[in-house]
């Protein structure tokens, strides 16, 4: 039900993208709407729905893990990789709850093809909070979510480690995790993938 809302409210999405990409700008990506919104799409209901579909599937996911440019991969059962995946349902990002700390901004991406929500913070995250950014892609001919993208921070001691979850729907998802260096820069810790759909 909350799926079929968000695609209505992406038909609207993208009949305001149609009337901007038909005055042919330059640009790759057209910003379509930026505004604090009085309700985001349930983003931890949707992996959560994810999680309970490829359980019920039957098949066994594909473990891969790289360190250092070499990657093993091991089979696992469903139940640990949702233990795996688990770190991302936290803070639960819900219809109302986080709206006061983060916007919406939505694009309508052509190098993708897909209609972009992007959020980011508007105001200085509690250290309660460790998600950072996510985005949602939206098929625009199916008005179906087809990826979801998002980054938390974790202080460990006295690092701060990034890790990125791309969710690919009913196919894959990769968790990337990053130290962050005093530098400025990051240095890659390790590259996950899980893999449940294999008609790739």
């Amino acid at each position: 039900m909350k799926e079929i809302f968000f695609s209505a409210i992406i038909i609207l999405m993208i009949v305001s993208c149609t009337t901007s990409t038909n005055n042919k700008t330059s640009g790759i990506a057209t910003v379509v709407n930026e505004t604090k919104k009085d309700s985001f799409f349930p983003v931890t209901s949707f992996i959560k729905g994810q999680m309970i579909l490829f359980d019920s599937l039957p098949i066994t996911p594909l473990h891969t893990i790289t360190i250092n440019n070499k990657t093993d991969s091991i089979w696992v059962k469903k139940s640990e990789l949702i233990l795996l995946l688990a770190n991302f349902l936290s803070p639960e990002i819900k219809e109302t709850n986080l709206i006061k700390y983060f916007k919406e901004t939505s694009f309508n991406d052509q190098t993708l093809n897909a209609i972009t929500f992007t959020y980011d913070p508007v105001i200085a995250l509690p250290d309660s909070i460790s998600l950072r950014h996510w985005d949602i892609y939206i098929d625009p001919e199916s008005g179906k979510i087809s990826k979801v993208y998002m980054v938390k921070q974790l202080k460990q001691k006295e690092e701060i480690v990034t890790q990125q979850l791309t969710w690919k729907t009913n196919k894959w998802a990769t968790i990337t995790t990053l130290l962050a260096k005093r530098n400025g820069n990051s240095q890659l810790l390790k590259e996950e993938k899980f893999i449940w759909n294999f008609n790739e």
